[in-house]
């Protein structure tokens, strides 16, 4: 199998995604509430029909937290992410064209990408909520053609952490990896290049 093109996920490949459950002081619950926000609305958020200020206005009726204490955690949580070693290694090797593929909002955009400088370890950043799709083949369909690929879709290899769009990108033609704990997709890493150019 050659590769020409890598295709990475954020949350759960490159980063452990429980970033924004991490409970203020004052609110212990945080992380049911906001689970059950983000389930409830995740769609809409994550194709744009949504905006933080939707989201943050629904939770500080639901917690009876202030706005503004909402943002500011937020914010405090989105500076506490933590990346996967060996997945953000072989990122910052770019050894390929690549692209990170994500199904994420405006709060991912706004307080992730843009602090966390993601643009400039990518050659192009596809998110949901700009495309107005969370259809992950879609979306990678998009990163290629910003890529300026124009092989055949089995040399554009996904990495995401979800065997179902793994499966789903292999269906109409792409190669995928299944990412499972970052200390297995060290040990994987080498031989999924192995043919690269």
């Amino acid at each position: 199998m050659t590769i020409a093109a890598l295709l990475w996920d954020f949350g759960d490949t490159l980063v452990d995604e429980r970033w924004m459950l991490r409970p203020p002081a004052d609110f212990a619950n945080w992380p049911a509430v906001w689970s059950e926000v983000v389930t409830e609305r995740a769609h809409d958020w994550n194709i744009g029909h949504l905006t933080e200020a939707d989201i943050f206005s629904d939770l500080a009726t639901r917690t009876g937290m202030e706005r503004v204490a909402i943002e500011r955690h937020a914010a405090a949580c989105c500076r506490s992410i933590q990346f996967h070693t060996a997945a953000w290694r072989a990122v910052t090797e770019r050894r390929l064209p690549q692209a990170l593929v994500t199904v994420n909002p405006d709060l991912f955009v706004e307080r992730v990408a843009r602090p966390y400088a993601l643009a400039e370890h990518f050659d192009a950043v596809i998110v949901s909520c700009i495309e107005g799709t969370d259809d992950k083949n879609e979306l990678c369909l998009i990163a290629l053609d910003r890529l300026g690929f124009a092989g055949p879709r089995s040399e554009g290899l996904l990495v995401d952490n979800r065997d179902d769009l793994t499966q789903a990108w292999i269906r109409v033609g792409g190669s995928a990896y299944h990412f499972q704990s970052d200390e297995r997709f060290e040990i994987d890493w080498p031989r999924m290049l192995g043919s690269a150019p």
